[in-house]
């Protein structure tokens, strides 16, 4: 037999006091509306009836349940947990609740019926708003549009979304200026190992980065195709290295530390032979040897932001179409110094 549901107004026949008391009682923000000796006992009787709020029946008496739903595109690497984990706090720090949902596979072509189903099951959950990790396809704004039929406010972050507020992670500049470092330590011959430069997808615009430094600088850009399994397609792809390249910008710190082995297999050295930069700052990516340079993704910069975001907009305030911010570049040993040929000539 199902257990019924303990209510408010059950706690509240049991203290004899009203409904409104307990609810003010077990409120964050309005707690402090009753006295210590009432917010005790109603925390006491509470804990005692097992009761939990029902967010729904919340939502129907307030327009408001305190929950947002944080719908992610990819789980398979700790940037993304990292950044869900920011969320987290940032939601708490400001009395939320997160319903978090994700897509198993990681690109544009699986995802986009995700998006519209689980953007659905979000609104149908009573969110107050949805906040929404982009791929960067082309039809994704008028895709989450037509989803949300304007039933919830809707924040993006990472890659920019047409007519929707959100945090834009700009890899382009972060990709410039990793590269823009390798060619000021005398690097001429440096390659990418990502996708093409060209078109709006996710990837696209690391190599648009990567292009833009190497094309002002009037040298010579040259890609390498990363494939979905970016450790294996790097330790790969480092056959093709020896005397090709001095220097290498990988897509992520998983490419490049697949390189790092294929290459320590060659016998070619990490930075001496060939400097290496990758993204991500992953855990392992300052305890390899020798460490990695990379590019640090501001988990906690985006949350905020986007949270604050979303808290204005449903105060009824105006807000800024969209936040930018860049990776930051963290320099160690991999990209060496300035390296030269026999001849003094910077290679």
């Amino acid at each position: 037999m199902r257990k019924k549901r303990v209510t408010i107004k059950d706690i509240a026949k049991t203290l004899g006091v009203s409904h409104s008391t307990v609810s003010r009682a077990l409120s964050r923000n309005k707690s402090h509306m009753v006295s210590e000796e009432t917010r005790r006992l109603v925390e006491q009787i509470a804990e005692e009836f097992s009761y939990r709020p029902n967010l729904l029946a919340k939502g129907f008496a307030t327009g408001k349940t305190g929950t947002l739903g944080l719908l992610a595109c990819e789980c398979y690497q700790e940037q993304a947990g990292a950044q869900i984990e920011s969320f987290l706090r940032a939601a708490d720090e400001r009395n939320y609740r997160l319903l978090v949902g994700m897509s198993a596979e990681w690109d544009a072509s699986s995802s986009k019926g995700d998006q519209a189903t689980q953007i659905e099951q979000f609104i149908s959950r009573g969110i107050d708003g949805l906040l929404v990790q982009t791929i960067g396809d082309v039809g994704e704004p008028e895709r989450i549009l037509a989803a949300v039929d304007g039933r919830v406010p809707v924040v993006t972050f990472y890659y920019p979304a047409r007519g929707f507020p959100g945090v834009v992670l700009d890899f382009a500049a972060g990709f410039y200026r990793a590269t823009e470092h390798l060619i000021a330590l005398g690097h001429k011959r440096i390659g990418f190992l990502g996708e093409n430069w060209k078109g709006p997808g996710q990837d696209a615009s690391r190599g648009r980065g990567y292009f833009n430094a190497m094309d002002e600088y009037g040298l010579h850009p040259e890609r390498l195709a990363v494939g979905r399994q970016e450790t294996e397609s790097g330790y790969r792809l480092s056959r093709e290295v020896r005397d090709r390249y001095s220097a290498l910008v990988c897509c992520s710190d998983y490419t490049a530390i697949g390189v790092y082995r294929g290459l320590g297999e060659s016998g070619i050295r990490v930075p001496e032979d060939v400097a290496i930069v990758g993204c991500g700052d992953s855990d392992v990516s300052a305890f390899v040897t020798p460490a990695l340079t990379t590019q640090s993704t501001p988990t906690e910069g985006i949350a905020r932001a986007a949270m604050d975001l979303m808290l204005k907009i449903i105060e009824g305030q105006e807000v800024v179409c969209q936040i930018v911010l860049t990776p930051g570049l963290i320099v160690r040993e991999s990209c060496g110094s300035a390296i030269t040929d026999p001849s003094g000539t910077p290679m």
